[in-house]
């Protein structure tokens, strides 16, 4: 019914969301959606002249390898989809074994791209480093070739030839449209740069780069492999949009509910605070904690209640790792309020910590610490042996001195139980100081408060004690 209940209050916060804009993770708004790069190439040439011809003759030096470099600008209009414009020099040669050309041009292109890493799934591993882009546009060149002999004499200039090789065309600079088709790579190096490596395939309608025709192609085309770096322009912590995926952002976030929805309807520790508001997961069984699990420190040192040997220490107080005012003189008498920081051992002092004269003892006035218990125990727990060996070294420096043990309990439980429980507490202290530390039973009185005088209301464990009066 829990459950039921939460998933009802969850789809009316989600419909009512409807009615205003809401701007997630997803929003364009959080990506780097323009882009400029810088790319160097080389270009292979393929047409009734090649870059790469197996009979080239070794008089002709052309052919092979030519570097070009471009510009471009990309703006994705979404994660899956980009605009490129670009503009590019490129230098080209080839030969048929016998003659050859050598040109260049100047292009400006169009291009749509494709994120195909977008095209699969990634759950939540949204933090991508790569991606693998796709795409196809039209471009429009201005070249000029040279058409030479075996020999380095020029045969003719830019222009359409006829299988006689004479011009059809003028010689000049041809201007014509081609169509490309491009598959990058790219790597982020850093929130604003990445790294590209592509390849780019150009397929021309005319026969005119290379200056001759012949019956091997009818058109000419050429390739290139380049290396670049494109700068994502936006805010230094966003990422490039084209790193993201919107079904990512919606499984994640489901996932996230799904997580939180869990969180809301599970408690691991059992401390009354769910897993989603709960900041310590881990608390003991028992302990008490606040309203966000985390496990109460009533006096501020550092130890949560449930693990502190002293939950009462003044604040600023320096405690060891049991919660316990450091004492370095082991007088009884923490460190933050000792007036004398250097008193003998088993000399009797006052509240502060000051030397109480022999023969004075008996006024009441000397200090001793109390001895706390755990809920419904009256077992002296290893945390208070140190109170108590503190108890027998005064005891025997001062062989006349006799102490009260007072027992109290907390008000949880009955007037009768808590009665004879402070009883056991205070019967307790005396055993312990007898059969560990060699005190005479008869040194001592015992009675009981039961619940009847608390130290601070409210605080169970500071009420569950023992105290020693001077008698």
């Amino acid at each position: 019914m829990k459950k039921f209940t939460l998933m009802i209050v969850a789809g009316a916060t989600a419909l009512s969301l409807q009615a205003q804009e809401v701007i997630t993770e997803a929003h364009p708004t959080n990506y780097r959606s323009w882009a400029l790069g810088v790319n160097v190439n080389n270009t292979f040439f393929f047409g009734d002249l090649s870059s790469f011809e197996p009979e080239k003759d070794d008089a002709i030096d052309a052919g092979g390898i030519e570097i070009g470099a471009g510009l471009h600008l990309t703006k994705w209009v979404a994660p899956s989809i980009g605009v490129r414009l670009g503009a590019n020099y490129n230098s080209f040669s080839g030969s048929n074994g016998q003659i050859y050309f050598e040109g260049n041009g100047i292009s400006g292109n169009i291009d749509v791209l494709f994120n195909l890493s977008n095209m699969f799934l990634q759950g939540k591993m949204q933090d991508r480093r790569s991606a693998l882009l796709a795409g196809a546009g039209a471009a429009w060149q201005n070249s000029k070739s040279f058409l030479y002999d075996i020999n380095g004499n020029e045969i003719a200039e830019t222009g359409v030839a006829d299988r006689a090789g004479n011009p059809v065309n003028p010689p000049g600079r041809s201007n014509q449209p081609y169509l490309s088709a491009l598959l990058e790579y790219k790597y982020r190096l850093t929130n604003g740069l990445d790294l590209d490596l592509g390849f780019r395939h150009n397929f021309f309608g005319e026969d005119w780069l290379d200056v001759f025709s012949v019956s091997r192609s009818a058109n000419d085309q050429f390739s290139q492999l380049y290396l670049g770096i494109t700068y994502n322009f936006g805010d230094k912590e966003n990422v490039s949009v084209v790193y993201t995926n919107p079904l990512d952002d919606i499984y994640a976030t489901v996932e996230e509910v799904k997580d939180n929805f869990e969180k809301l309807t599970t408690d691991d520790d059992n401390d009354g605070v769910n897993n989603f508001f709960d900041k310590e997961s881990n608390t003991p069984e028992g302990a008490v904690v606040d309203g966000a699990g985390q496990a109460f420190d009533a006096d501020a040192d550092g130890i949560p209640d449930y693990m502190d040997a002293d939950p009462f220490t003044a604040k600023g107080a320096q405690v060891d790792a049991d919660g316990r005012a450091i004492d370095s003189d082991n007088d009884g008498v923490p460190d933050y309020r000792d007036q004398e920081a250097n008193t003998p051992e088993g000399t009797m002092v006052n509240f502060m910590g000051k030397t109480i004269k022999q023969g004075t003892a008996g006024g009441g006035t000397a200090y001793v610490p109390s001895i706390f218990f755990a809920f419904n125990s009256a077992e002296i727990t290893a945390a208070n042996y140190q109170r108590l060996a503190v108890i027998a070294k005064v005891m025997k420096a001062n062989s006349d001195l006799k102490f009260n043990v007072v027992g109290h309990a907390d008000k949880r439980g009955s007037e009768e139980y808590n009665k004879n429980l402070a009883m056991r507490r205070a019967k307790a202290v005396v055993k312990a100081l007898n059969q560990s530390f060699g005190i005479d039973e008869g040194r001592f009185t015992t009675e009981s408060e039961g619940e009847s005088d608390p130290l601070a209301e409210g605080r169970y464990s500071v009420n569950r004690r023992a105290d020693l009066n001077p008698m």
